[in-house]
């Protein structure tokens, strides 16, 4: 018998036309996949990209942030077959060009977010400092996204120990890092530990 990522690939690149020009009738492809994608794992969520230069999309295969289920993105991801019109990624990825996120009725610049951090055992212990912060659900879940665009999902669940927020005090602005500088800290922590 095949394993379910076998058939849930073979399924998809039946589809795979159909999926490419998903536009034409989205809630029902998308319900659709979400129902092969729950057979394997129910934590398991996609994203699309708009066609690319090269004529591709981007299949993104996400875990949500829920750690426990990164083993299946990343067998998912390993046992996709080559596709004309597909690019397979594993987890959320960085995105250079945004400069702000829009969630519920929250508009947060990136521009308005700061931290501090704390080297914790090859991990980083993270310290926001955000611009207009208050405590409540659609804060917490728009900061795991800015860290997702920021980071990619991979490396904020990977190697953030914890994440503090807070409300930035302007006097300390001089004394915290743009949240853009999170990757390059990262990285150089990584290197430094690993040595």
């Amino acid at each position: 018998m095949k394993k379910p990522e076998e058939q849930f690939w073979e399924w998809f690149k039946k589809k795979s036309n159909q999926f490419y020009y998903f536009e034409k009738n989205q809630s029902t492809l998308f319900q659709s996949l979400k129902t092969e994608l729950d057979k394997i794992d129910p934590n398991l969520v996609f994203e699309f990209s708009p066609i690319l230069e090269d004529g591709k999309r981007e299949f993104v295969i996400s875990a949500d942030g829920i750690r426990e289920s990164f083993p299946s993105v990343i067998n998912l991801a390993n046992n996709a077959p080559n596709m004309d019109l597909w690019k397979i990624v594993a987890f959320r990825q960085p995105k250079k060009e945004v400069s702000q996120i829009t969630y519920e009725n929250l508009n947060i610049k990136l521009d308005d977010i700061f931290f501090k951090y704390g080297k914790n055992n090859g991990k980083i212990d993270l310290e926001l400092n955000i611009r207009g912060f208050q405590e409540s659900p659609e804060w917490t879940a728009a900061v795991f996204i800015i860290l997702d665009n920021v980071l990619g999902e991979y490396d904020t669940e990977m190697n953030l120990s914890y994440i503090d927020k807070k409300e930035l005090d302007e006097k300390e602005v001089n004394s915290l890092f743009p949240i853009t500088d999170l990757p390059k800290i990262i990285h150089n922590y990584k290197l430094e530990y690993s040595n």
